[in-house]
């Protein structure tokens, strides 16, 4: 199987998603443009050679090329519609691999690619078929670790002084348990071993963060409750 074809689903995911955006993501404005589908399609793919790196027994080479593939290809729909992208993103690789003179599949490693990608967006129960599995695994992977980290910081409040508070909280209440989800629904020991690891350098970040904001806990409170009533109270009237 030649792997240029690889090299050729890049290109085509680029040239099939420039200009395009969403209207779906609220909270993290630069995930709305095409180049953030893109961008996060490669690091799953990346994340695909991570996790198979960690596997007592790979996959053929035949077989991984396909994953990678089907990594590179799982998004494509991801603009359109943010809850069927998984289903249109099978029919638009499905198209383009047929359609493809370059590099030709034979018709049953084109139906292994569309399965998997169509499937990938189901991640609740444990996945049998191993290459669906890592597929999966990887695309949870993403923006967890220091991504997560700024992504959180995104969420917090900037303009105010509590900030750093604010962050760590988040990071409390939110970061350190989706990392507990996540590894609750991954299949593979290598996604689980890669996920750890990202959990544990969040909850270095937390303690280092912790031990930065080391203060009078009482008088850090009475500050807060302070700037909330100022916040709420409006402006006062001169004189």
């Amino acid at each position: 199987m030649p792997t240029n074809i690889l090299d050729e689903a890049r290109l085509f995911l680029v040239n099939f998603l420039k200009g395009r955006h969403t209207e779906f993501e609220s909270r993290h404005p630069w995930r709305r443009g095409w180049e953030f589908a893109v961008l996060h399609s490669l690091r799953v793919e990346s994340y695909i050679l991570r996790i198979l790196a960690c596997e007592n027994q790979p996959p053929s080479e035949e077989e991984v090329t396909l994953i990678r593939l089907a990594a590179i290809l799982h998004d494509s729909g991801r603009l359109e519609k943010r809850d069927e992208h998984a289903k249109l993103g099978a029919e638009i690789a499905k198209r383009w691999l047929i359609d493809s003179p370059g590099f030709p599949l034979p018709d049953n490693d084109i139906e292994r690619v569309v399965e998997m990608i169509a499937d990938h967006s189901s991640k609740a129960i444990l996945e049998p078929d191993f290459s669906k599995a890592v597929l999966k695994d990887a695309d949870t992977l993403d923006e967890i670790g220091v991504m997560s980290i700024f992504m959180s910081a995104d969420l917090a409040e900037n303009q105010s002084s509590f900030f750093f508070y604010d962050l760590r909280q988040k990071l409390i209440d939110i970061e350190v348990p989706f990392c507990d989800r996540k590894l609750a629904i991954l299949n593979t020991n290598g996604a689980k071993a890669i996920l750890k690891e990202k959990k544990a350098f969040v909850e270095s970040f937390l303690a280092q963060l912790t031990d930065e904001l080391q203060a009078d806990t009482d008088i850090v409170q009475m500050l807060f409750q302070i700037s909330k009533r100022g916040a709420g109270g409006g402006k006062q009237e001169d004189g």
